[in-house]
């Protein structure tokens, strides 16, 4: 690839950035619905007709957004996860780096929460295949994590896609009402230790002997 072609595609690269970065902040302000193309073109400083250039549609640019969120994330998860020893410890940082990472893009996803209404129930339908399949492979990652940990002696049998979904279910959960909280009074990261004893160990006793209910 010549000089000028680098310089160009460089180039491509950047205005297509500045946009999302644009729409970003304006959806996270404003929300997706009350955004407008318009108004992303004119706070990225591009005429909209280059803004049309790049994305086909105002839901284009959302898709494209959470797209490259969950690309984010899952690179986070596998550096962490590649770090850690034993499977018990893969899987505490798969919730821990799944909640710092909402916590951190609150804003953000706040308008997934909100304005889509869900997650795994809903995004399929929402966004298509396209953002489904990053999130069936988090599935896929949690189950073969299970897995591992079964074959090591960490975990007892049981059907790792129900566990894994079991997982990923009760974070979104947290995470969904977390969200939707005004003004959170705690930490939502400060939640993955709590989170990780209760999916590793449940509720019973850890004698396993139940109280009597009567």
């Amino acid at each position: 690839m010549n000089p000028r072609t680098v310089r160009k595609t460089r180039e491509l690269e950047g205005r297509r950035g500045d946009i999302l970065a644009s729409a970003e902040r304006l959806f996270s302000k404003h929300g997706y619905f009350k955004t407008s193309m318009t108004d992303i073109a004119e706070a990225a400083e591009f005429a909209i007709g280059t803004v049309y250039q790049f994305f086909k549609s105002k839901e284009d640019i959302y898709i494209s957004l959470i797209e490259a969120k969950m690309e984010e994330y899952a690179k986070l998860v596998e550096a962490r996860v590649s770090s850690a020893r034993t499977a018990t410890a893969k899987i505490e940082a798969v919730i821990r780096t799944k909640l710092e990472y909402f916590e951190r893009n609150r804003d953000f996803f706040r308008i997934y929460v909100s304005e889509w209404a869900g997650f795994e129930w809903t995004v399929k339908s929402a966004f298509g295949e396209r953002c489904w399949k990053r999130y069936q492979e988090q599935l896929d990652l949690a189950s073969d994590l299970i897995r591992a940990g079964m074959k090591a002696g960490e975990f007892r049998t049981m059907e790792p896609t129900e566990a894994a979904y079991a997982l990923h279910g009760m974070l979104n959960s947290t995470i969904y009402l977390w969200i939707l909280n005004a003004k959170p009074t705690t930490s939502l990261a400060a939640k993955s230790e709590s989170l990780a004893s209760l999916f590793f160990h449940g509720v019973v006793p850890p004698s396993g002997r139940r109280r009597n209910s009567s």
